[in-house]
């Protein structure tokens, strides 16, 4: 996605007909990136194996290429997610007006949403340790801010604004819609609501079901969206 933002800053740079709000959409995709990535590298550097539960493994090559089908499926959900808007907007290039600076203005949010929720837990495992059930910060009020934070970005900038900004050029915006349309999903249903935030929902269940603090958290907090699982 990093990579994504740059080129599409880059074929950007010194056209007068980029408008702002195309070029903001693909400065979102980079801090998206950049967060990501700085926040793995940091937490797997800093902070013990309990936390970040990234464990090496000593794996022959076969069995490292059996997981070739998830990583391509996911690479190719990201790809979607990133050529998709990006060429369907640049076709548009979408207008300065309040649902556009609206809707970027969101989808940022839900990313920095999410990016404040990995800080905040893994800075509170790291002082309490890794049993530590978080109930504060943004944790009081979303269960898994990181999820629900990154399916309000990708809702934004994949499917809200390519569809506010669709016009004249709709027939050659189609393929490019369809495939940012495909990437979100993938990734928001299949990732981020059905396996994502239900596991962890379960693991927490688990883990802390029937403490005090667990169920009055429970009552008090949102999941986000989820399939198959509760949503309070």
């Amino acid at each position: 996605m990093l990579v994504s933002g740059l080129l599409q800053l880059l074929a950007f740079r010194g056209s007068i007909q980029a408008s702002l709000p195309l070029q903001l959409h693909a400065a979102i995709y980079i801090f998206y990136g950049v967060r990501l990535c700085g926040f793995l590298l940091h937490r797997e550097i800093r902070f013990p194996v309990e936390i970040h539960q990234m464990t090496r493994r000593d794996v022959s090559l076969s069995e490292r290429l059996k997981r070739l089908p998830v990583i391509v499926g996911c690479s190719m959900l990201f790809f979607c997610m990133a050529a998709g808007p990006m060429r369907s907007l640049a076709l548009a290039n979408p207008k300065s007006n309040v649902l556009t600076w609206g809707t970027l203005s969101v989808g940022f949010a839900g990313f920095l949403l999410a990016a404040v929720g990995d800080w905040y837990k893994s800075k509170i495992k790291a002082r309490d340790g890794p049993q530590k059930l978080v109930t504060t910060g943004p944790f009081r009020y979303f269960r898994h801010p990181n999820y629900t934070g990154e399916m309000i970005g990708w809702t934004c900038l994949c499917v809200l604004l390519p569809m506010m900004s669709m016009g004249g050029n709709i027939r050659r915006m189609i393929p490019w819609l369809v495939s940012s349309f495909v990437g979100w999903a993938g990734m928001v249903f299949a990732v981020l609501i059905s396996e994502a935030t239900v596991g962890l929902e379960k693991k927490q269940k688990e883990t802390y079901g029937g403490t005090p603090e667990y169920e009055e958290w429970i009552r008090n907090s949102w999941s986000g969206p989820m399939l198959g699982g509760s949503n309070k």
